[in-house]
């Protein structure tokens, strides 16, 4: 085989070189997406909270932005992130040998979902700072150091700051400790360390809710779980899912001798790896009866796999399972570009779809199109994702108007709707139904915009009713989204203001 004639610098740098520049290319080429875009929102509106989740990945792209906001160095923490944490893994397994050391590296480096998605969202933060807790939790298991236990909660306490499934891996932590450690009191003490370093961040979270009509509870633990529905395809599709990111050939191998799953986590060593990652993966399928489980969910316990599967397989295993991974990968590569090569024009049937891709792939065209026709005024959309792109690329705020979806509020935090009171504004639209804004204004005029094969839709009003709006449109949405338990303490509410 070929890297068996390697040496470990050549291997090495073969797998970072060719990952990486997948990876740039990737970030060259993909169009902003809309929540990336609804994130550099949050840069640009600097706090120590947002609608949807903690601040970190806000913070990040707020000193990302001071540079530049061209799209490879906004998603220059991903590839960054993703490298180093394969380096790291390296490192971890090296005493274990070389040779699977360079493989549990380079199937971590090689997996389709960081090759292809080089993007930067909520969970690049949250994997680096998940993955450095689960670090010094193992060098806090193998030396029984309180300074250990209490630096992974202060990664820990990072990891939740970026988005609340950190929590998923401090309830693993306490699972570990009780099934599989027997050392008397001292890891259950530092289990209280954990929680001393996690509770600064804990904190300001709770003060930024507090003083922000608690969105962050709201949003995830009220909103958007109201669709709750028992289904077993659920479960399923979150079994495939699994399997997909686990790859074939190490769901096979471990199929085949099912035994050595406990067998791994009773050893202890690399072992705590794999409960690592299992004990997330086990409580996220019991949530999948009710809720689809999105693969990104599972991207902060991901790499702890690549560790373990040292543990559960034997040298050939591991061989077949990285050089699957590289005609894997391939495959997805291909299948990209053939897509990327015929795309818009597969959608054609499609108009929704069609025109969702329209405007990712040709927003900067489209966007001088709205320019030429807005006379200056505000631009707005109905949906927080186009909005959002279309903000990124006029590079400046772009209104959400209407009710909108229980995702991506944030527009509610930044947007005064009084101070638009008799302005003028250009609501841009996929659909005809921009007309039915024309209430909210004195005078209102539709214009069609014929582009790529189909009609966008911008309605031009002028002086702005914000009573009617207020009333129509407001008062509805705060019954809806900012319903706050009367147990819970509220220090302002800007929307019930």
């Amino acid at each position: 085989m070929f890297f068996s004639r390697l040496t470990t610098v050549q291997s090495i740098t073969i797998l970072v070189s060719v990952s990486v520049l997948i990876k740039v290319v990737m970030a060259a080429i993909l169009p902003m997406t809309g929540d990336e875009a609804y994130f550099i929102v949050w840069g640009k509106h600097l706090d120590f909270g947002y609608y949807d989740h903690p601040p970190m990945v806000g913070w990040w792209l707020a000193a990302m932005l001071q540079v530049s906001d061209h799209p490879v160095w906004l998603r220059l923490p991903s590839i960054l992130v993703t490298t180093l944490i394969g380096w790291m893994i390296y490192r971890i397994v090296l005493p274990r040998g070389k040779t699977n050391a360079v493989i549990a590296a380079g199937l971590y480096w090689l997996t389709p979902v960081h090759l292809l998605a080089p993007l930067i969202t909520t969970d690049v933060p949250l994997i680096f700072f998940a993955f450095l807790s689960g670090v010094c939790f193992y060098k806090a298991q193998r030396h029984d150091k309180r300074s250990w236990y209490l630096l992974s909660g202060l990664m820990l306490g990072l990891a939740f700051y970026s988005k609340f499934f950190a929590g998923m891996l401090g309830i693993a932590y306490v699972l570990y400790i009780i099934l599989f450690v027997r050392r008397g009191i001292k890891p259950y003490v530092g289990i209280v360390f954990i929680v001393l370093g996690t509770l600064p961040f804990i904190g300001l979270n709770l003060y930024w809710n507090y003083l922000n009509c608690w969105d962050n509870y709201l949003f995830n633990l009220v909103n958007r779980t109201s669709d709750y529905d028992f289904s077993v395809w659920g479960l399923v599709k979150y079994l495939l899912v699994l399997a997909y990111l686990i790859t074939p050939p190490v769901v096979y191998y471990v199929l085949r001798k099912p035994t050595v799953l406990l067998e791994t986590l009773r050893n202890g060593g690399l072992g705590l790896f794999l409960a690592l990652f299992i004990i997330p993966v086990v409580l996220f399928m019991g949530l999948s009866f009710g809720k689809s489980i999105g693969l990104h969910w599972l991207l902060s316990f991901y790499p702890f796999l690549f560790i373990a599967v040292i543990m559960l397989l034997h040298f050939g295993q591991l061989r077949v399972c990285f050089y699957f991974m590289w005609g894997f990968s391939l495959l997805h590569l291909l299948a990209f570009a053939i897509f990327y090569a015929f795309t818009p024009g597969i959608f054609l049937d499609n108009e929704k779809r069609y025109q969702k891709v329209v405007l990712a792939l040709h927003a900067q065209e489209l966007v001088s199109l709205i320019n030429s026709q807005r006379y200056n005024f505000i631009v707005a959309t109905p949906s927080y994702s186009e909005s959002a792109i279309l903000a990124y690329h006029l590079k400046e705020d772009v209104l959400v108007i209407g009710h909108g979806s229980y995702h991506g509020r944030q527009m509610d935090i930044n947007t005064d709707w009084k101070k638009y009171k008799g302005r003028g504004m250009a609501i841009f639209s996929k659909s005809e139904d921009v007309k039915k804004y024309a209430k909210y204004f004195n005078s209102f005029t539709h214009i069609i915009l014929p582009f790529k094969e189909t009609r966008y839709h911008l309605g031009i009003g002028t002086g702005f009713n914000y009573e009617v709006y207020n009333k129509a449109v407001l008062d509805p949405i705060r019954n809806e989204f900012y319903k706050i338990p009367d147990w819970l303490p509220t220090g302002r509410c800007r929307m019930q203001e």
